[in-house]
């Protein structure tokens, strides 16, 4: 059986386990979404934030100041460079708006162009875009017959004022993280990132300018992130262990519930027979009996008979009270003296105690006992809790009732100085058919009812028992009702 169980508890541990892993690779997994969702989304984040900024500084840029010496003859239409100048020192743009007439003679906003004049190094097509198309978008703004140079260089937009404005972005946005921008020319070789940061895709400015942007410090943003699915997480791998622990513990107790099944058929069989076989010789010898026999003898073998079918009666009497008290059998709630009733039984109890030697005590404190209750059923909690006195009492015997009020409580202790009940079975003892098991009492007949009847009926008149035992010290059973 152990073996068996070990097999399904090595099984159970084994799901347990198989679970864990499986929830580990999928919070790894969403972590790893998160991860490429918050660097998706801060790339194209960042991208309008420096298209944004430089937007912005080609607009403020522009001065109405007009370079001399720059030919007037280029021409640019809207991202297309049909000539370029000379080189110089200067890297600027001239930048003219002009509004022609139309034939009616009035000025019209069909016609308007836009003349740029570049001087300084030769720049990319995409450069000159960059700088155009804030002019395209604000064209409606700027007037007309209007000349601005604008000048720019690699300082005009500085790492710092970009990371600056990038954060804040990204706090605007919800996204608690820690962001660092890097510039480099075209022809600079990038430096090495720093160990688990996320890189973002670098952006180009004029004039061939590389802006490189990465998140540092995000962890503690996708743990928070992280927060519900792990919870989740845990109170799914929660309930399966405890389903799974509660499916353990039902098997053991159905087992257990098992074994004391066979055990009381067991000694009941046993308990039978030994009645059924005395009767059953009684009998036989009777029937042989002749007129010559004495009547005592037959007299003798008659009450033997019937002892032992009145011992067949009390069995029989135990399993069905025990039966009728599982099913909630109403009882007879009426006014009655708990002291008169203990005394009563105490009384019945008497000759057994002198005939064993029994040092006994009972000690009452206070004048009013009444309660409310069925007399038959608490005249058959104080009987079993006496007899289980009597029973487990082999070395010191020594039995003591206490019987006291308390406030609206009145109190009823039974105390021996017995064998005692090990702590692995305190909390158990009041189950139906539990017995503790004791190597060294044989002649102690029972079925385990009588501390499963005590409860019962004490559920059923709103009272308690508690229990202190010591092995081998003996035990002290209090029972705890209201006063009436």
């Amino acid at each position: 059986m152990q073996r068996k169980n070990l097999r399904y508890l090595i099984l159970m541990v084994s799901s347990v386990l198989t679970i864990l892993v499986l929830q580990f690779f999928w919070l790894k997994s969403v972590y790893q979404d998160y991860k490429t969702s918050l660097k998706q989304e801060a790339t194209l984040l960042f991208a309008n934030t420096v298209t944004d900024m430089l937007d912005s500084l080609v607009l403020r840029k522009m001065t109405p100041v007009f370079i001399s010496g720059l030919p007037d003859s280029a021409f640019v239409t809207p991202l297309k460079i049909e000539k370029k100048t000379a080189q110089d020192t200067i890297r600027a743009f001239r930048i003219e708006i002009r509004q022609e007439e139309n034939q009616a003679g009035t000025k019209g906003q069909v016609n308007r162009q836009i003349q740029v004049i570049s001087s300084g190094e030769k720049i990319p097509i995409d450069s000159i875009r960059a700088v155009v198309r804030p002019l395209m978008l604000g064209l409606d703004s700027l007037g007309e017959g209007k000349k601005f140079t604008f000048r720019m260089n690699e300082e005009s937009l500085s790492p710092e004022e970009i990371e600056s404005t990038f954060n804040e972005a990204l706090i605007a946005r919800g996204y608690e993280v820690n962001a660092k921008v890097r510039k480099y020319h075209v022809e600079e070789p990038i430096a090495q990132l720093p160990k688990n940061v996320i890189n973002l895709e670098e952006i180009r400015i004029p004039f061939g300018v590389r802006i490189q942007g990465y998140l540092d410090h995000y962890h503690v943003f996708l743990y928070k992130k992280m927060l519900v699915p792990s919870l989740f997480a845990l109170l799914v791998i929660l309930f399966i262990s405890w389903s799974m622990l509660a499916m353990y513990r039902n098997m053991l107790k159905q087992q257990r519930l098992n074994l004391l099944k066979n055990d009381i058929i067991s000694n009941i069989t046993h308990e039978l027979k030994t009645p059924v076989a005395t009767v059953a010789i009684v009998l036989e010898s009777l029937e042989n009996f002749g007129s010559q026999q004495k009547e005592d003898l037959r007299k003798e073998y008659i009450q033997i008979a019937k002892n032992e079918l009145k011992r067949l009666t009390k069995m029989a009497e135990n399993i069905l009270t025990s039966s009728l008290l599982e099913k909630d059998q109403k009882v007879s709630f009426k006014s009655l003296e708990l002291d008169v009733l203990l005394e009563e039984k105490i009384q019945s109890f008497k000759p057994i105690l002198d005939h064993q030697n029994f040092e006994f005590q009972y000690l009452k404190e206070g004048s009013d006992f009444s309660i409310k209750g069925d007399w038959e059923k608490l005249g058959l909690v104080i009987f079993n809790l006496l007899d289980n006195a009597v029973k487990y009492s082999k070395g010191e015997k020594n039995i003591k009732v206490k019987l006291n009020q308390s406030g609206g409580k009145i109190n009823l202790q039974i105390q021996d100085k017995g064998i005692g009940i090990p702590e692995a079975y305190q909390k158990e003892i009041f189950e139906k058919f539990i017995r503790v098991p004791q190597e060294d009492v044989h002649d102690v007949k029972g079925y385990g009812l009588g501390l499963a009847q005590v409860r019962e009926i004490l559920q059923l008149h709103k009272g308690k028992i508690s229990l202190e035992s010591k092995e081998g010290q003996g035990s002290v059973f209090t029972i705890q009702f209201q006063k009436l």
